[in-house]
């Protein structure tokens, strides 16, 4: 019987085992590797490593430079990947979500492993007291490194993931008496910026200073950064109870930088290298100076003050690229005589603005003041350095269309292809520099008539960039005018008032650039991005562009606007690093220089600019 029970079930798995379509289980792989001490072979035992899998379709993208030492046994498919987006007309792709795996510590030797793992598109990333963060594969700190594409049942191994050791900066804060001041905010600056040029700050790191005044900022990632110390724009006295201590009386401090400015222009940047000890980073700050702002508030629709107005007070932080609005510090308007006054106002740039509220609003209610309204307001710029500023005049007008004509230097208009997708765009901008602020209600650009007239709508007085969009590959913006002055090369500055169209004009002759970018070895480099920057010092950030080097090293730029040029290939740099001026001036005499012509195509072999910068 029992010999009769175990053939029956033997024969059950069998027929179990031969039906059609039983799905059958896929085998697990597994990732191991070893983290060390960058530049050794060191091993960091305690490691947090944390994995982490994206479900979703993803596509391969040029393969970047292979890393130090040998490949990771039994590696397969190791690729930089990117999220697919959807085919036009369809609906879009949702962004890739991460399935959880719990993290591991590595061992007294450094190793880790993960098992029981399905196949799939991993990231790697490894933490560690004292280490700058890291992912595997990254060429520069805080940025993506390589997905590891894990097939059914593979065993990747020999993994090395180096970790960087971090940098600590200390010092001590005192007044202008030499006396120790304790509870002052002290941050790092680590700036970045868009691909618009415009400048912003991260707070890399804070701490405030003991009852002698000392602080230490710790385990700090390696890199370029800015030391601020004292209170930030705007910020007002808080006379006790916040600090470390309940006797603690906290006051307001002049924002300085290191080495001892108020202005940022002025402030030495600090270079933050591997396991650096930057001791005796030492500031003197003064006790914060509070002023005014007095002005008047005028319809000029009407030629006087308005009874009811939306008041706006905005301050650029010095961690943020965007102003922050508030209703300002102990604002006061009178509708009687449209005066206006900011009492407490810490030194600063500031963008003050005056809205006229929409009267469909409900009454007691709060005004609604949307950003691309077409409501009548005014805003002024002003700037708080050792005095009160009086007679700001805010001139409420109604924003306008500007009507505007588009046209291709050379051939017909009517042979110019997609011209239904050409936008001409406004960007409100701020000494040149296109800016976030959010106060000056957007532009609206509108589609071109086929005889190239057009519109941008809901334009107020103000400060703008001229661009055109969706222009079709090899075209550059030519020239783009405004009662013939010229508004490329330098901003638009906008009366208010609409005297003749914006003339914008637009030239299928770009310049091309065809390069190579090699190594010291003269072997083609893939995966490297090449970046155009012009020579000449002016804020045209749409002259800079760039490519990225195929598996041959290959690149090709293309609508160069004519003129002088330097192209530059870094092994490793953080994105858009290269609008900061000071950090540029590093690596002048590695670019290559270029002379572009309108129409001409220029070969070009660049040199990649080492880890090192040697």
């Amino acid at each position: 019987m029992r010999s009769y029970a175990l053939a029956s079930l033997l024969f059950l798995q069998l027929q179990t085992a031969q039906i059609p379509g039983t799905p059958q289980q896929a085998p697990k792989g597994s990732i191991e590797g070893i983290v060390v001490r960058i530049g050794t072979v060191d091993p960091v035992a305690g490691a947090r490593v944390t994995l982490t899998r994206a479900q979703a379709p993803s596509t391969a993208l040029p393969a970047a430079p292979p890393l130090p030492g040998p490949p990771p046994a039994g590696a397969g498919v190791i690729a930089v990947t990117q999220s697919t987006s959807a085919p036009s007309g369809s609906p879009a792709l949702p962004p890739p979500s991460l399935v959880s795996i719990p993290a591991v510590n590595t061992d007294s030797k450094g190793n880790f492993v993960f098992k029981d793992l399905d196949s799939g598109s991993y990231r790697i990333q490894v933490a560690s007291n004292g280490y700058a963060r890291t992912e595997y594969g990254q060429r520069v700190f805080g940025g993506l490194g390589i997905s590891l594409t894990l097939t059914p049942g593979q065993a990747l191994k020999d993994l090395t993931i180096p970790l960087t050791p971090a940098g600590n900066i200390s010092g001590q804060i005192r007044d202008l008496l030499g006396h120790p001041l304790a509870g002052i905010p002290v941050q790092l600056l680590k700036p970045t910026y868009n691909t618009n040029g415009q400048r912003s700050f991260q707070s890399a790191g804070t701490a405030r200073t003991n009852d002698h005044g000392e602080y230490r900022l710790y385990w700090v990632t390696p890199g370029r950064y800015y030391l601020n110390a004292g209170s930030s724009q705007g910020v007002l006295p808080n006379l006790g109870g916040g600090g470390a201590s309940p006797n603690e009386v906290q006051d307001s401090y002049v924002s300085t930088y290191y080495p001892g400015v108020t202005d940022l222009g002025q402030a030495t940047i600090l270079e933050v290298r591997p396991a650096d000890e930057l001791s005796g980073m030492d500031l003197k700050i003064s006790r914060q100076q509070l002023y005014k702002i007095r002005g008047r508030v005028i319809d000029a629709r009407v030629g006087q003050s308005p009874q009811s107005v939306s008041m706006t007070f905005a301050s650029q932080p010095p961690t943020g690229g965007g102003f922050i609005t508030s209703g300002g510090p102990n604002q006061n308007y009178a509708p009687a005589t449209g005066t206006f006054e900011y009492r407490d106002v810490a030194p600063g740039t500031y963008v003050i603005g005056a809205t006229v509220p929409d009267p469909a609003a409900p009454a007691g209610g709060p005004p609604l003041i949307l950003l691309n309204s077409q409501l009548p307001r005014a805003q002024a710029s002003v700037t708080v350095s050792g005095s009160d500023i009086e007679n700001v005049v805010l001139a409420i007008v109604p924003s306008v269309s500007l009507p505007g004509r588009f046209r291709v230097d050379g051939p017909e208009l009517s042979t110019f292809t997609g011209l239904d997708r050409i936008r001409v765009q406004l960007s409100p901008s701020l000494d040149g520099l296109i800016s976030s602020n959010f106060l000056t209600s957007q532009p609206q650009p509108q589609a071109l008539n086929t005889d190239g007239t057009f519109k941008v709508d809901n334009v107020s007085p103000g400060e703008y960039r001229v661009s055109v969009t969706a222009l079709p590959p090899g075209y550059y913006v030519k020239e783009a005018r405004l009662d013939q002055t010229d508004v490329l090369d330098q901003p638009m500055r906008f009366s208010g008032t609409v005297s003749g169209p914006l003339e914008v004009v637009v030239s299928a002759n770009g310049g091309q650039i065809e390069g190579t970018v090699v190594n010291d070895k003269q072997k083609p480099v893939p995966g490297i991005q090449a970046v155009l920057i012009p020579a000449r010092g002016i804020n045209r950030f749409d002259l800079y562009k760039t490519s990225v080097t195929d598996d041959k090293g290959r690149f090709t730029i293309r609508g160069i606007t004519p003129g002088d040029y330097k192209i530059y290939a870094w092994e490793a740099l953080e994105q858009n690093a290269w609008f900061d001026s000071d950090l540029l001036r590093q690596y002048e005499q590695k670019g290559s220089f270029m002379h572009i012509t309108e129409g001409a195509k220029e070969p070009v072999e660049v040199k990649i600019i080492p880890l090192d910068g040697q």
